[in-house]
């Protein structure tokens, strides 16, 4: 075992119980807590035996195992990009409309004798 592996084992461990303990406090929702856990139990399992990532990259056509890894980064990171816009426009409508709702309440309160 490396020191990488001895490291960083026991600190995707703590994570996974950190985020456990969230879930059970109901700061995370259940789903998007088991998305993250399964993120951790893949990255622990391929610091324990790298060679997983290795045999995936060959079976999809990729030279290394980190070359697949960051191409998977990529694809993620853009689609979390992606998300994180639509929930942005999503609030920002919804920002609009409260704002054009107190505004013609305001107006119509002003308008009353």
């Amino acid at each position: 075992m490396t020191t990488f592996q001895i490291v960083v084992l026991p600190l995707l461990t703590i994570v996974v119980v950190l985020t456990a303990v969230q879930v059970a406090r109901r700061r995370f929702g259940s789903r998007f807590a088991i998305a993250w856990i399964v993120l951790w139990a893949a990255a622990a399992i391929t610091i324990a035996d790298p060679d997983i990532l290795v045999r995936a990259a060959h079976f999809l056509g990729i030279g290394r195992g980190a070359d697949l890894v960051l191409y998977l980064s990529v694809i993620f990171s853009f689609a979390a990009f992606f998300i994180t816009y639509l929930r942005f426009r999503r609030v920002e409508e919804q920002l609009t409309k409260l704002v054009r709702h107190l505004a013609i309440r305001d107006a119509e309160l002003q308008t009353r004798p």
